[in-house]
């Protein structure tokens, strides 16, 4: 039993040294490869929109005729999470739908001590880290498992998770917070569960249907202590959302031209790559998508070979199925999009128990292992 615990913790250690390792590795080929060592150049900022009054339009890296990325939006309301500067709201393109995504930004201002200097390059520390985080709460998920003890390293396969880092949104954040709220309902810790979700909800409010999955399956398995402390959870992205309402900012939340009828963007999508032509990049699009819609397929097989430890996995992967059939061309037709809005499927295999003689998560974090690899070298 001791060289048992020895040889997972041993392993844990080897985990987070090499993911720690790759992804420095990553992070300086991002600034001095890709952006020409200009950390800017992670938030992928537009010159459509206004720019935020914190940034010198002559050290940021502008991508003429593009209207930015969330990346940009979050690093506006990271320069001044408390909107005192009016031209902040200006550079905002949806201010109410950005500003419900605080956590973020605020984390970021608090932990640059408010520096505007030092504000992106802490923004890009916390992707980062939050990554190695996930690693780590990984070991301990399976830390009682008969699984290779080197799969928490199937997260750096995952292309969303490049995506995130290189464009400097919450996304990765928000991962972190899922992947703790499962490992702590997994082994009875009520408190934190209820917890972690509720920082999920505040840094991505998506996160709610994950809510409504730790809920469904704390009803299921009568887990009726834990669902006292996950209403506690949603106590501040309650106060949070009436806070904001009345601040009377301008914008909608963007609901109505992301989704639409069931499977009608999925459907679009595959003409589009049918009628795309053959190259390089509609082969990629069709790749990463293809991908995808195995990888919540898989989730469902691994449930049904193994139900009784994958309860709360398959109900969040049927939220997160549905999520994808009502999905319209808003989401689906860039593969930085949907890559991104759906990575925690990837999450959700990664933390499914696979007992079955065909090694799904495997050949799954294999394939998207060389897509991560493509987006590296090829994306500009």
């Amino acid at each position: 039993m001791f060289n048992s615990q020895r040889d997972i913790s041993f392993s844990n250690y080897i985990n987070i040294f090499f993911a720690s390792i790759f992804i420095v590795f990553v992070v300086l080929y991002f600034y001095f490869v890709k952006f020409d060592s200009n950390i800017t150049g992670f938030f992928r900022i537009g010159s459509i929109l206004p720019l935020s009054p914190f940034l010198n339009p002559e050290n940021t890296l502008i991508y003429e005729g593009e209207i930015g990325y969330d990346g940009q939006q979050f690093l506006s309301l990271a320069f001044d999470p408390f909107l005192q500067n009016p031209e902040t709201i200006n550079s905002l393109d949806h201010p109410i739908y950005r500003y419900r995504r605080i956590l973020y930004p605020l984390i970021s201002y608090f932990l640059a001590f408010g520096n505007s200097t030092l504000i992106p390059y802490v923004m890009v520390a916390i992707n980062a880290v939050s990554i190695v985080i996930i690693v780590a709460i990984t070991n301990l998920y399976f830390k009682f498992d008969n699984v290779s003890k080197f799969q928490p390293l199937f997260i750096l396969c995952i292309p969303g998770v490049w995506m995130v880092l290189s464009l400097g949104t919450a996304d990765l954040f928000s991962s972190v917070f899922l992947v703790a709220s499962f490992y702590c309902y997994r082994y009875d810790k009520y408190r934190l569960t209820g917890l972690f979700i509720g920082l999920g909800c505040l840094t991505r409010e998506t996160l709610l249907i994950v809510w409504f999955a730790l809920f469904l399956s704390s009803l299921i398995e009568k887990r009726f202590k834990q669902i006292k402390y996950l209403l506690y959870g949603l106590i501040l992205p309650i106060a949070w959302t009436i806070y904001i309402t009345f601040l009377d900012l301008p914008g909608k939340v963007r609901v109505k031209d992301n989704f639409g009828f069931p499977f009608v963007g999925i459907f679009n999508k595959f003409i589009s790559i049918l009628t795309g032509g053959i190259n390089g990049r509609n082969l990629f699009e069709a790749y990463m998508f293809i991908i995808l819609l195995l990888s919540i397929m898989a989730i469902l097989v691994i449930y049904l070979k193994n139900r009784q430890t994958n309860l709360l996995i398959q109900i969040s992967n049927s939220f997160y199925g549905l999520m994808f059939a009502f999905s319209s061309m808003t989401i689906l037709g860039y593969y930085l999009d949907y890559s991104r809005v759906f990575m925690d499927v990837y999450f959700l295999l990664l933390l499914s128990i696979n007992i079955t003689k065909i090694p799904y998560k495997t050949m799954l974090f294999s394939a998207s292992g060389i897509g991560s690899l493509a987006f590296l070298i090829l994306h500009s």
